[in-house]
């Protein structure tokens, strides 16, 4: 029982490596600039969220709902409904409505740079302007596996990014030349490599 416990464990590990691996190397080869609008005068560039992670999570989503449903009818209709069942269905219910909420808030999701400030875009609340001027400091992004960035003043975040997000390579680019004061952490690099000048 213990080493089934153990070997579960290896097995979700090597599962979760084999993916982190396979999408970096997607990600290395794919296109690395947003084509998503700007909604402000004088951006440079965006970064945004790939096109194909939000449909991913939409996906699962939608696919959740039915079998949510189902649980909740079958437990409906039997005398003694167990409430493992009732639970089960529940919470697969609000597990596939937050998914399809997050794909929708992960579209919105962006960052609108300017010459001189970057427009912060959140999955629910409105842009926030962040003036370059006003960063202290630049720190890896540790809450995602495939690395990231966030740029911050003093300890509190101002925005932050993946190496998945569309732009990633020109944030880096744009970070490195208007605060050249501010290095960039080793985590931080894009995936494509360090990031060439953009003129």
């Amino acid at each position: 029982m213990h080493w089934g416990a153990n070997s579960s464990v290896a097995v979700a590990v090597l599962i979760a490596g084999v993916i982190t691996t396979i999408v970096t190397a997607i990600i290395r080869r794919s296109p690395s600039r947003a084509t998503a609008r700007a909604t402000r005068e004088g951006v440079l560039f965006v970064v945004s969220t790939r096109m194909w992670q939000r449909v991913l999570i939409r996906t699962v989503g939608i696919a959740v709902l039915p079998l949510a449903v189902m649980l909740l009818l079958a437990a409906a209709f039997v005398r003694d409904p167990e409430i493992g069942m009732v639970i089960a269905g529940a919470a697969m219910l609000v597990g596939g409505i937050l998914f399809i909420l997050l794909a929708r808030g992960m579209k919105r999701m962006r960052l609108e740079v300017t010459p001189d400030s970057v427009w912060s875009f959140g999955l629910v609340r409105g842009p926030n302007e962040v003036p370059i001027s006003e960063l202290t400091s630049l720190e890896p992004n540790p809450g995602d596996r495939f690395g990231g960035i966030l740029a911050k003043t003093g300890s509190s975040t101002r925005f932050g990014a993946t190496r998945l997000m569309l732009g990633y390579p020109q944030l880096i680019d744009f970070l490195q030349h208007s605060r050249p004061d501010l290095p960039i952490p080793e985590g931080s690099w894009p995936l494509q490599g360090r990031a060439v000048a953009s003129r």
